[in-house]
């Protein structure tokens, strides 16, 4: 089982892996290794302190002047909790999407799905690195607001890192070392 996951998650990595979006280029794709963090107190509430999902998968479309529109989807088992999440998020990468560094801030929401379905407000930051026309290095956290009536899940953070791929050549402007 392990061996098939492993080439299941090769083949998507460098077959389907998204890079940055921008007027020309507006879809990306990508994979990667997620986890939610919660305080000790809340870890208790929600059965672990750490929820590690691997792997972690999203699409990205550019909407219009720096805004992108994401949705992701993860599932994995934590220390002793289900964790499942369906993201939609609001990118906006301050007019930088033709870099090769391309922070971004995000805003948006998600469907936690532990002792039954919860929704998050979701605030957070990212950037992409990326290596050439097609692929990079995205590193990403949010911070996941649940209301205290939702007993089955508590606000925490939730980090990713993985791959992206880009479904059409970007042109790379020169790197910061470069300039």
């Amino acid at each position: 089982m392990k061996i098939k996951l492993l080439i299941i998650l090769f083949s998507f990595v460098f077959a389907f892996q998204a890079k940055a979006q921008n007027e020309q280029q507006k879809w990306t794709a990508g994979i990667s290794i997620a986890g939610a963090k919660y305080s000790f107190d809340d870890g208790l509430v929600v059965g672990g302190q750490l929820a590690y999902q691997s792997p972690r998968f999203n699409i990205s479309r550019y909407i219009f002047k720096g805004v992108s529109l994401d949705a992701g989807f993860a599932t994995a088992v934590g220390d002793n909790q289900k964790y499942t999440t369906f993201d939609g998020l609001l990118r906006y990468d301050f007019g930088t999407s033709r870099k090769s560094v391309v922070p971004y801030v995000l805003i948006g929401g998600s469907f936690i799905n532990a002792v039954r379905f919860t929704p998050t407000a979701n605030f957070g930051a990212g950037t992409t690195f990326w290596f050439n026309a097609s692929y990079g290095l995205n590193l990403q956290v949010m911070y996941k607001f649940s209301q205290s009536e939702f007993e089955s899940q508590t606000s925490h953070l939730y980090a990713s890192f993985g791959l992206v791929y880009s479904f059409g050549n970007r042109s790379v402007h020169q790197r910061l070392w470069e300039d």
